[in-house]
């Protein structure tokens, strides 16, 4: 065994616990923001978030493309829903941020 396998062994040997222990923090981190209620924002702070306009943020809204929900008169956006979800979607909002 050459020197660069055993100290490979050994780093690989010491990072195992502390890779499982990752993976059970990131389980107990996915169900304790699960269970938040979630984080609501203003049309305009999804808008600016989104680099786009607040009328093209209202017309995602109709589209279904972000979570909201009336609060009175305001309308407020779940801040989760800001994050594209795959390519298209980013091409999309960047389509539209440039009309």
């Amino acid at each position: 065994m050459t020197l660069d396998a055993a100290l490979a062994a050994v780093v690989v040997e010491a990072v195992a616990p502390v890779l499982a222990e990752l993976r059970a923090a990131r389980a107990e981190l996915a169900e304790v923001r699960a269970s938040l209620p979630p984080r609501m924002i203003s049309l305009a702070d999804a808008a600016r978030a989104l680099a786009v306009d607040v009328q093209t943020a209202r017309a995602m809204c109709d589209r279904h493309q972000l979570t909201w929900r009336r609060c009175g008169r305001r309308i407020v956006v779940d801040a989760a829903s800001l994050r594209p979800v795959d390519p298209a979607t980013v091409a999309t909002l960047a389509r539209e941020a440039r009309q």
